[in-house]
């Protein structure tokens, strides 16, 4: 019996040892909490803030709030102080009437048109900043959310953020109770962000965030005394946050919010397109970060954007046009017309005679050298313009021809005996390229006839005619009679 109770007096002071005392492995300074389970709907986010800004329907993150009552230079986590809670870091207190969500919860953007607005979010943290710091300065940033939509996850990025979304001040003043009145933006201070380290953002211990970047020893070594550790206790009302200093306790709403569903939504939502006149009549941030950096994962999607973000190398669809595309290497229309009509100039300055349509092309014109695939010409033996003068016997009237020659009267001449040696066409019909083959490289090669043969051939009318062999009343048959000779005298 007695050994009993020795056991259970053991297993019950094990279930009183602090947390911290089991485990070993913690940092100084921060204890184990229990996760808040889901117990908070949205809605009470799109109430309680409604009176104090406006909720915008936005294109990429649903509905985000954008407090008005403020001044143009306003920017969330400067209106407040900084307090350390034993379990969970630096946590941001401001008596500003939206600190116990926008602080809290969800992440902040700086969007051009609408200032600054805050995307809802599910998990509640001390802070949801980034941070930097150097000997003597320590700056902080609100985080922006890391994906489309509300901020459900938990997980966060560790990615540096614009020199305008930092606020510095001097470290000796980090704890002050109006932070607002040492605060300097980052860029009215290049200095400041140039000379301060990147630490990076909030702590994810499993289900829990916990803000210890900056560490309490650093600020009391610079303060030259100690920090006030307060405790944290939670509250069921938001309304009821506030900041026991006698008793150093803070009272916190820190329940988790259920992910919303379609249905839950702000009752009176402002169009994107129309929210910033809404907002700078209310005295909100509208048009104020429209000389920030943005950052770009927080940069908001708008109908304008949308259409403006196309990339300018994306020409519209050309026009219809009635000019027929040319195939590669087939003239132009108008240089088929030009070389249809145009006629061919001859070589060395005689004159050719026209052509007839079934003539074959000049090998010096190039529009017909490209179209001979297409159009094969006729065999020049067909052609009548291109026969040799020897064998037309058109050329001499049956009545003048005598024992098979032709016998013209004086005032009709005969043609030469040398004009029938023109280059018979028939060689260059030989060389025609076929349809499907391509031109024949030495074109100028191919015999043909001589333009300047055939004009040789043609009687010249100016010339004077030539003298009769006999006088014309003598000529028999168109030729001379045979004088008997003279008798030889004895």
């Amino acid at each position: 019996m007695f050994k009993s109770r020795l056991l259970a007096s053991v297993a019950l002071a094990a279930l009183c040892l602090p947390v911290a005392a089991l485990s070993p492995g913690l940092p100084l300074g921060v204890s184990t909490v229990q996760a808040q389970t889901a117990s908070v709907s949205f809605q009470l986010f799109f109430d309680q803030l409604e009176p104090h800004g406006v909720w915008v329907r936005h294109a990429r993150y649903n509905y985000v709030f954008c407090p008005t009552g403020v001044e143009a230079s306003w920017r969330p986590y400067t209106e407040g102080r900084w307090l350390y809670l034993e379990d969970r870091g630096w946590y941001f207190a401001s008596d500003e009437p939206f600190a116990w969500a926008t602080y809290h919860y969800g992440r902040w953007f700086a969007d051009r048109n609408l200032g600054w607005c805050w995307v809802p979010g599910t998990k509640w943290a001390p802070a949801w900043v980034s941070w930097r710091r150097s000997d003597n300065v320590v700056g902080w940033a609100p985080l922006p959310p890391d994906n489309d939509g509300y901020a459900v996850a938990i997980e966060v990025s560790r990615r540096e953020l614009p020199e305008g979304y930092w606020v510095f001040v001097p470290t000796e003043r980090f704890v002050e109770p109006n932070l607002s009145v040492s605060i300097v933006i980052g860029s009215d201070q290049p200095d400041y962000f140039v000379q301060t380290e990147f630490l990076g953002p909030v702590v994810i211990e499993g289900d829990v965030v916990v803000n210890n970047v900056i560490e309490v020893a650093y600020i009391e070594q610079v303060i030259n005394e100690q920090v006030t550790v307060y405790e944290a206790e939670p509250v069921a009302d938001p309304a009821e946050q506030s900041v026991n200093g006698d008793a150093q306790a803070v009272l916190i709403f820190d329940q988790d919010a259920a992910e919303p569903t379609e249905a839950v939504a702000p009752s009176e939502p402002v169009e994107e397109t129309n929210a910033a006149a809404t907002i700078e009549t209310e005295g909100g941030t509208a048009g104020a970060t429209v000389d920030l950096e943005v950052e770009s994962g927080a940069e908001a999607i708008t109908p304008e954007a949308s259409a403006a973000d196309q990339p300018a190398d994306a020409a519209p669809p050309a026009e219809p046009s009635d000019t027929t595309p040319v195939a590669p290497g087939e003239p132009a229309a108008e240089d088929q017309a030009e070389d249809a009509t145009a006629p061919s100039e001859p070589a060395d300055g005689a004159t050719q005679p026209p052509a007839t349509p079934d003539a074959p092309t000049e090998p010096e014109a190039p529009a017909a050298d490209a179209e001979a695939p297409d159009q094969p010409s006729e065999p020049a033996a067909e052609n009548p313009a291109s026969l040799p003068a020897e064998g037309n016997d058109a050329e001499c009237p049956p009545e003048a021809m005598v024992d098979g020659e032709c016998r013209l009267p004086p005032d009709q001449p005969a043609a030469e005996p040398d004009v029938d040696a023109p280059a018979e066409p028939a060689p260059a019909a030989d060389t025609a390229p076929a349809p499907d083959a391509a031109p024949a490289p030495d074109v100028d090669t191919a015999p043909t006839a001589d333009p300047a043969a055939q004009d040789d051939a043609a009687p010249d009318a100016s010339a004077p005619p030539e003298e009769p062999l006999c006088p014309p009343e003598t000529m028999v048959d168109g030729e001379c009679p045979v004088q008997p000779e003279d008798p030889v005298t004895p």
